[in-house]
């Protein structure tokens, strides 16, 4: 007889479980502490802008991060052990925070501009390859420590309260970035030195995440999740699942909405006439202030709901930003970001949706997979920096970039509805293959 704190469906306790939930939100809490620097875009594309660089290339750093996030799936072939699991993540929380720290000091060193921009553009690299696999290994971690029927609460408060801590990076960011800090410095903050402390300011918040990781308890897995078939031929049974292709067709598509983040920033300029430093703090807020609202509803709605509606909510919240980028003048304009800090939850509801329809022993592969697909997205992040530079009217260049954006989603969204089921899979049997791709792949014992 199962003791009366473990669950009879899952092999760790409820304490346990309830353990896993806490360290995956710290974790994630973390991450949103870190956010105006983690979420590459729009404060490199501010710095890149006060060191001289053009809308295109100020996009590029932003393009490097999704460019690097190939990252999990050559992990996951490389090392398959769900026991490599925790020390994988602390490594790629503590090279997050190197990637910090090696801007700060880059910005203060006797060192051109063009340099300067190159570490930029060199910690969008290295966040690209380190944090989707540490999220990638998160969704592992929750998704084997913690039993379906809780999953909504563990999203609901990583992704409810995290963005809270966002926002108020995000103001505690802007004040550093204008020097003032509430007025509790005795002198204000020049450039660089405000662009150094907020990117070396939140290097320690990734190695306090690279210490939470090993506090998360992962159950043994029954079968051992190495494989000895080829990353290609992995990819080509991934793609060959129907469900799997069709939801990988609508991820891409809704992904291009995170490459719009650095035109929106600097659009401000033309809007404002002020410096977009000047106002990407108030962006992030204004981002991951509804972010919070958003995902806490999102969170009790997965609960009561499928997982087809977490997609279509966010990818409609993402098309509406971008309307409202293109329609609404003066500061009204900021609020934009916070719509689209909501849509940003596609980010959470398109992979919850194929780990849905994942068998166990595929958990890790698949959602490496998943990160995977803001690769084909980021050149989206160039072609709009080019539309916005190869117009005669800047701002009607950005205009353009984010009519486009918003097409391209709108397009994610009718082959949302049109391809994807409401529920990814049917219920099954515990005792299913564990090396099958989805769920669906087994039949009911």
């Amino acid at each position: 007889m199962a003791s009366a704190t473990q669950s009879l469906e899952h092999p760790l306790s409820v304490a346990q479980q309830t353990r896993n939930v806490i360290v995956f939100a710290a974790c994630t809490g973390l991450q949103y502490l870190a956010a105006p620097v983690l979420y590459v875009g729009m404060t490199q594309a501010s710095l890149c802008k006060r060191l001289g660089a053009s809308p295109v290339v100020a996009n590029l750093p932003e393009m490097a991060f999704f460019v690097m996030t190939v990252a999990p799936v050559v992990l996951a072939w490389w090392f398959p052990g769900v026991a490599l699991l925790r020390r994988m993540m602390s490594i790629c929380y503590l090279s997050a925070g190197l990637a910090l720290g090696i801007v700060a000091v880059v910005l203060v060193a006797p060192v051109s501009n063009d340099v300067k921009i190159a570490a930029v553009i060199l910690q969008g690299l290295v966040s690209g390859a380190s944090m989707p696999t540490a999220i990638a290994l998160l969704w592992e971690a929750v998704g084997r420590g913690v039993p379906e029927a809780r999953r909504g609460q563990a999203l609901g408060l990583a992704f409810g309260l995290g963005p809270f801590l966002a926002f108020a990076a995000s103001l505690l960011s802007q004040e550093l970035l204008s020097g003032r800090l509430w007025g509790l410095l005795s002198q204000p903050l020049e450039a660089p030195w405000n662009f150094v402390a907020v990117f070396g300011g939140t290097a320690p918040l990734m190695i306090a995440a690279a210490a939470l990781s090993p506090l998360l308890t992962i159950p043994p897995a029954d079968v051992e999740n190495e494989t000895s078939e080829p990353f290609i031929g992995g990819l080509i049974r991934f793609l060959s699942t129907p469900i799997l292709a069709k939801a990988t067709v609508v991820t891409i598509l809704l992904y291009i909405g995170n490459t719009i983040t650095a035109n929106m920033n600097l659009q401000t300029e033309n809007l404002l006439s002020e410096a977009a430093e000047n106002y990407v703090g108030y962006q992030n807020a204004l981002r991951f202030f509804c972010k919070g609202i958003a995902g806490l509803l999102l969170g009790w709605m997965l609960t009561r709901s499928n997982p087809r509606a977490g997609i279509l909510i966010t990818g409609l919240l993402f098309v509406a930003s971008q309307a409202w980028a293109i329609f609404v003048p003066g500061k009204a304009y900021l609020f934009a970001f916070g719509i689209y800090g909501a849509g940003e939850l596609v980010g959470v509801y398109a992979p919850n949706y194929i780990l849905s329809a994942s068998a166990p022993g595929r958990i890790r592969q698949n959602m490496a997979y998943v990160t995977m697909m803001m690769a084909p997205a980021a050149p989206a992040g160039y072609l709009f920096g080019a539309i916005a530079s190869g117009t005669a009217d800047p701002a009607a260049g950005f205009r353009l970039s984010f009519i486009i954006c918003a097409a391209i989603l709108v397009v994610g969204l009718v082959l949302a509805v049109a391809l994807l089921p409401r529920w990814p899979a049917p219920a099954v049997s515990l005792n299913r293959d564990p090396h099958a791709d989805c769920v669906s792949d087994v039949p009911e014992s």
